[in-house]
């Protein structure tokens, strides 16, 4: 099995119990917190899990009260068998809340008392007086929501964008701007990212999923261009993906305040060359990138070490160098634009479109649908066509043998897009 196929260690993983997510960087000896604070909350150490491939199931072994070790399970079997008989149905049950004998403090002490996850469900159907009375049907969907809260069960992935996308929209979809994955989807297609082009990006709010699906799409080849407004970019969930440097080479950085208008650039036999102000400012901004860099390699021996291991660095470049490529392709031309951000979006757009090449796409995502109907007035003035504002709807299916019907519970919204096209004056 290839290595990569395996979990490492200093690797990002994402763990998965019933519905809750959590990123994680394995490191030996190290214990993670999961759950709620109070009587749900618990703490993982994960050194059992490393060398074992993803998407594995491991048991969580109690060491103490709050503490476990992880172990694999090498033959994962789903059924609990607690199911014999049932019912013919569920007219003459009544849902008040009083047909289950143990109170919240004893199913507690249960799971406290060191009692295994199968075995405390058990303990609650048996203490449960309408349990043998419901159908098969019922009592199979009992158990499985009962065994999805108790069951001390954990499954380790290799990180993903639809895995991060979902474990950000399950934490606080605020967090990434009600960002879901089927627009997510939608706002790589509809700007045509795809390997070997030049594309731009200006992000925020979503905690670099946008630019981190993008880099996932283009791999080795292409350039892509990080437009961040403030101190830092925003990407969090770049990080977490796990790229080799060689992924992350395809990324540049600048500060949308040093992105000049397309006038200012100045052409010369060689190439591309910046103002002198511009310069002087990147020269600033090298010399607090020399200062973090300096205290992130304590020396050349341990960088040596990481480079020769294929560990991938957080950024790639100095600050001067970012900014010189990415003004670079900028002058080339992009070949798409994709904007994803809370704040209205009209200024940077309008700013960026001028270095998107005639004849290619533009997405733009916003939470919000007015800014986007304003904005799209103001490209359809700036030689752009083929204009769409739209709004995704989405609804999970339950697939199950004589009970596929729709979920009850639905997404309330995925945010909205505006594009296009943009064409040439002439």
């Amino acid at each position: 099995m290839p290595l990569s196929s395996k979990i490492q260690e200093d690797l990002n993983v994402i763990v998965e119990r019933s519905t809750y997510l959590k990123s994680c960087r394995i490191r030996a000896g190290r214990t993670y917190t999961f759950g709620k604070r109070g009587e749900g909350q618990f703490t993982l150490n994960l050194d059992g899990a490393v060398g074992c491939p993803y998407g594995s199931s491991f048991r969580m072994e109690r060491v103490s009260n709050k503490l476990y070790n992880v172990k694999i399970i090498e033959d994962n079997v789903g059924s609990l068998n607690i199911v014999k008989s049932g019912g013919e149905d569920n007219r003459d049950l009544c849902d008040d809340g009083r047909s289950q004998k143990l109170t919240p403090e004893e199913i507690i002490q249960l799971k406290s008392s060191g009692l295994s996850g199968k075995q405390v469900v058990q303990t609650i159907t048996e203490n449960s007086a309408t349990f043998k009375e419901k159908t098969v049907y019922s009592q199979e969907k009992y158990i499985n929501k009962k065994h999805k809260k108790y069951a001390e069960v954990i499954t380790i992935h290799k990180p993903s964008i639809r895995l991060l996308s979902r474990m950000y929209y399950h934490q606080d979809p605020l967090k990434i701007s009600n960002l879901r994955v089927d627009t997510l989807s939608q706002l790589l297609c509809y700007a045509n990212i795809q390997p070997g082009g030049n594309f731009a990006v200006f992000e925020s709010g979503t905690a670099g999923l946008v630019s981190a699906a993008m880099l996932h799409r283009m791999g080795t080849s292409g350039h892509l261009v990080h437009v961040y407004h403030g101190n830092h970019p925003q990407r969090e969930a770049v990080d977490l993906m796990n790229f080799t440097v060689p992924e992350l080479e395809v990324m540049s950085f600048i500060n949308f305040t040093k992105v000049p208008d397309i006038e200012e650039f100045t052409s010369v036999e060689n190439g591309s060359e910046i103002h002198q102000d511009n310069k002087e400012e990147s020269l600033s901004r090298e010399e607090h990138c020399t200062k973090e860099v300096g205290e992130n390699e304590i020396n050349n021996e341990a960088s040596d070490k990481d480079a020769q291991l294929g560990k991938p660095k957080i950024f790639v470049r100095k600050q001067i160098e970012d900014v010189q490529v990415s003004l670079s392709v900028l002058q080339e031309g992009i070949e798409g634009l994709v904007v994803a951000c809370r704040q209205h979006p009209v200024n940077v757009t309008t700013q960026l479109l001028k270095f998107l090449k005639p004849g290619n796409p533009f997405a733009i995502f916003s939470p919000y649908k007015e800014p986007l109907m304003e904005l799209y007035f103001e490209v359809k003035s700036q030689n752009c066509t083929n204009l769409r504002l739209s709004e995704t709807w989405l609804r999970h299916y339950q697939v199950l043998p004589q009970r596929t019907h729709p979920e009850v519970n639905m997404s309330g919204g995925g945010g909205y897009l505006l594009y296009g096209t943009r064409i040439s004056k002439e």
